[in-house]
């Protein structure tokens, strides 16, 4: 289901050393460091999109948290990869 959809409605990159460039090829490009979100973006790898990074959404305040509980769920039911 989720492979054929052409936008995600947000998505989130959790990553200490991730690395994103908003506004790429421009000049008014800004490299974003670190765990970020992605909203109504197009699923594309190299689909130009814009990110936030997480610490600057208030309502995401406990995302350390629920990341933690998501990745105790996922090991604790052994989900793996595809």
């Amino acid at each position: 289901m989720f492979r054929d959809n052409k936008y995600h409605l947000v998505r989130l990159d959790f990553g200490e050393n991730l690395r994103h460039i908003n506004y790429a090829n421009t000049e008014h490009s800004v490299v974003i460091y670190g765990s970020h979100a992605h909203f109504n973006a197009p699923s594309g790898k190299y689909s130009p999109k814009n990110v936030v990074p997480i610490g600057n959404i208030s309502e995401f305040k406990n995302i350390k948290k629920i990341r933690d509980a998501l990745i105790e769920f996922i090991d604790y039911t052994n989900i793996k990869k595809k």
